[in-house]
């Protein structure tokens, strides 16, 4: 029975003879904790960074799109364009911008006799 408080006592001896090996991963945790969060947010910002060049890239390429629109707004709205579809369409002939005579047709002259028996 002697022996069973011996084996006893030496149980925590026992523990550290177990754990003695991990020392080294005991001192050495702080130091990759360290080493780890140093090369995780490195690697994230440049993560970042690559992401906010792509959209800084979109966002330069929408508003040239945008722009290219606008303009194309503006020439299918234009006047001219209106016009020559319109004539395309209802196949009207196009008015030449040269001279151009107009005749205005006026009302006869009404004659004196008639005007006095009113």
């Amino acid at each position: 029975m002697g022996t069973m408080k011996g084996k006893i006592k030496n149980i925590p001896e026992l523990v550290l003879g177990f754990f003695s090996p991990l020392k080294p991963f005991v001192v050495l945790f702080p130091f990759l904790i360290f080493f780890y969060s140093i090369v995780w947010q490195g690697l994230t910002k440049a993560r970042l960074t690559r992401q906010i060049h792509e959209r800084t890239s979109a966002k330069e390429e929408l508003k040239r799109k945008n722009d290219e629109l606008k303009i194309g707004i503006v020439a299918y709205t234009s006047a001219e364009r209106i016009e020559t579809l319109y004539r395309r369409t209802y196949q009207f002939l196009p008015i030449s911008l040269g001279n151009r005579t107009v005749t205005i047709e006026l009302p006869p002259i009404p004659e004196e006799g008639l005007t006095d028996k009113k």
